[in-house]
């Protein structure tokens, strides 16, 4: 519609200039001494106009000409532009295929003229740790750095996730503590930290991580509460080989005194210091947790400790015993505190019955050593057997106390 109205509009205006030249055709002159040209206005006019045509038709094909070598770069930058996409993306499907050789190879092709090489580096970075080949891995991160400065970030955190495939945590750390140090609060960083003081056994340091893992709700509550109690109870673990008297004592009190309740730690550092033979410092301890919530790994370790006042110890047990009178963890530590009295009917009547409610091995040694303190032989090594017989279907719990240290000189049953 448009061109139809266009050709009108130009055949209308052709008949105006027609009409007006056949009655007023008009004149131009042009002198130069000596000649001088006349002719009419219209075919002035008309021959300015071709002129107009054929400049403007000559000058276009100048140009074109002239800008032909141009062209032909241009042409062959986006060619190569093109091919570099198609090798970016052939050479990430690669990489999630799991083609590794492949991968780095159309990567590493399409680098020349890629628009974006940071993802060329990284994804050739990425095939070449799965080959195993580190060396190139860090070339390519290198070259990651220089090709694209102002994505450092991105490119360390891939660094570390990298060191962390390869189980080099000790470079992982330090990227990490590198990329923390810029965003404190990112909590994929503070996962991958975790991670790595996990592998490092950095105890310490993840109890000092623990409250960021609250904060930034980076695990469930519940999960934390799980590691802040195993990193506790290493950290705990760690203080005994030190030989000093004063470091266990000083590490159970750097535990969060919430934690100081929690009968697993608690058990942790009675056990430690039933070892040092810190033994009137581990009974108050047990009495006091065991009273404020029942255990039977407390019980357990109850039963081998030997305070200055072990009749003490065994008034508590049997107080205990009123209300767990069936408890097969109680009556065996109340018949090793019966045995430490050297009141050895009572500590026989305890035993037996433990072994009634729950045959363990540690039930059986008790009363084996006992019989052979009381000469009963026959009874020992039949004890001894029924013992070795509980080892084919429960493993021992805890070591065995030493009742061979017993006195010699008997007393007759309370």
């Amino acid at each position: 519609m448009k061109t139809l109205i266009f050709i009108v509009l130009v055949l209308l205006v052709s008949v105006l200039v027609t009409l007006f030249a056949i009655e007023d055709p008009g004149y131009v002159l042009v002198t130069r001494a000596p000649w001088s040209i006349e002719m009419p206005l219209t075919l002035f006019l008309l021959m300015l106009a071709v002129g107009f045509v054929a400049f403007h038709v000559l000058w276009r094909l100048f140009r074109g000409l002239w800008g032909i070598p141009h062209d032909v770069t241009r042409w062959r930058l986006n060619r190569n532009t093109r091919k570099a996409r198609l090798a970016l993306t052939q050479g990430l499907v690669r990489l999630a295929e799991g083609n590794w050789a492949k991968a780095q190879a159309q990567l590493v092709s399409g680098l020349p003229h890629s628009e974006s090489p940071l993802l060329n580096y990284l994804g050739a970075a990425c095939a070449s740790q799965a080959m195993g080949d580190t060396e190139q891995r860090d070339e390519y991160i290198s070259r990651a750095h220089q090709a694209a400065p102002g994505n450092s970030f991105a490119i360390t955190m891939t660094q570390a996730h990298l060191y962390a495939w390869t189980e080099q945590y000790e470079q992982a750390l330090a990227a990490l503590s590198e990329l923390r140090s810029r965003e404190p609060k990112n909590p994929h960083i503070l996962r991958l930290l975790l991670k790595t003081y996990l592998a490092l056994h950095e105890w310490k340091s993840l109890t000092e991580l623990i409250p960021q893992l609250r904060r930034h709700k980076v695990l469930s509550p519940e999960a934390i509460d799980a590691l802040e109690s195993q990193a506790q109870r290493e950290l705990l673990t760690q203080s005994l080989p030190s030989g000093s008297p004063e470091a266990l004592p000083r590490a159970w009190q750097a535990v969060p005194k919430a934690l100081r309740r929690d009968p697993r730690l608690v058990a942790l550092y009675a056990g430690q210091l039933i070892k040092q033979n810190q033994m009137n410092n581990a009974e108050s301890l047990l009495r006091e947790a065991i009273n404020r919530e029942w255990n039977d790994e407390l019980i357990d370790l109850y039963g081998r400790v030997r305070s200055d006042d072990v009749s003490r110890q065994l008034e508590f047990a049997e107080r205990w015993l009123e209300s767990q009178p069936d408890n097969p963890s109680l009556l065996l530590t109340v018949g090793r505190l019966s045995l430490y009295n050297e009141l050895w009917g009572k500590a026989r009547s305890y035993l037996e019955t433990s072994v009634k409610r729950r045959p363990t091995l540690q039930a059986y040694r008790e009363l084996a050593v006992l019989m052979e303190r009381l000469g009963e032989s026959d009874h020992a090594l039949d004890y001894y057997r029924r013992g070795l017989e509980t080892l084919v279907t429960e493993p021992p719990a805890l070591p065995a106390t030493t009742s061979t240290t017993l006195a010699p000189r008997q007393k007759a049953a309370s």
